[in-house]
Protein backbone atom coordinates (compact mmCIF):
# COMPACT_ATOMS: atom_id res chain seq x y z
CA UNK A 1 0.00 0.00 0.00
CA UNK A 2 3.13 2.24 0.71
CA UNK A 3 4.59 1.68 -2.95
CA UNK A 4 1.07 2.72 -4.29
CA UNK A 5 1.03 6.02 -2.65
CA UNK A 6 4.32 7.12 -3.29
CA UNK A 7 3.59 5.75 -7.49
CA UNK A 8 0.54 8.22 -6.80
CA UNK A 9 2.41 11.45 -4.97
CA UNK A 10 5.34 10.92 -7.90
CA UNK A 11 2.84 10.94 -10.46
CA UNK A 12 0.75 14.62 -8.92
CA UNK A 13 4.37 15.79 -8.62
CA UNK A 14 5.53 15.16 -12.52
CA UNK A 15 1.69 16.72 -13.92
CA UNK A 16 2.09 19.66 -11.32
CA UNK A 17 5.96 19.96 -13.05
CA UNK A 18 4.38 19.75 -16.41
CA UNK A 19 1.85 22.45 -15.34
CA UNK A 20 4.37 24.82 -14.23
CA UNK A 21 6.14 24.31 -17.69
CA UNK A 22 3.65 24.61 -19.49
CA UNK A 23 2.83 28.51 -18.06
CA UNK A 24 6.22 29.10 -18.57
CA UNK A 25 6.53 28.19 -22.19
CA UNK A 26 3.26 30.08 -22.48
CA UNK A 27 4.65 32.97 -21.27
CA UNK A 28 7.62 33.56 -22.90
CA UNK A 29 6.03 32.87 -25.86
CA UNK A 30 3.59 35.71 -25.49
CA UNK A 31 6.97 37.71 -24.81
CA UNK A 32 8.30 37.19 -27.54
CA UNK A 33 5.60 37.91 -29.86
CA UNK A 34 5.16 41.36 -28.24
CA UNK A 35 8.77 41.69 -28.35
CA UNK A 36 8.67 40.91 -32.16
CA UNK A 37 5.72 43.23 -32.69
CA UNK A 38 7.38 46.82 -30.46
CA UNK A 39 11.11 46.06 -33.26
CA UNK A 40 8.92 45.56 -36.19
CA UNK A 41 7.00 48.70 -35.55
CA UNK A 42 10.23 50.44 -34.25
CA UNK A 43 11.96 49.55 -37.34
CA UNK A 44 9.52 50.74 -39.87
CA UNK A 45 9.12 54.37 -37.43
CA UNK A 46 12.61 54.47 -38.11
CA UNK A 47 12.73 53.56 -41.75
CA UNK A 48 9.78 55.81 -42.40
CA UNK A 49 11.69 58.78 -40.59
CA UNK A 50 15.19 57.99 -42.62
CA UNK A 51 13.28 58.10 -45.72
CA UNK A 52 12.09 61.43 -45.03
CA UNK A 53 14.96 62.89 -43.36
CA UNK A 54 17.13 61.64 -46.82
CA UNK A 55 14.10 62.77 -49.48
CA UNK A 56 14.32 66.56 -47.45
CA UNK A 57 18.15 66.40 -47.50
CA UNK A 58 18.02 65.82 -51.30
CA UNK A 59 15.25 67.46 -52.36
Amino acid sequence: MRRAQGAVEYLFMVAAVLIIVAIVVRYLRNAASSAGETISSGVTELSKELSEQLSSATG
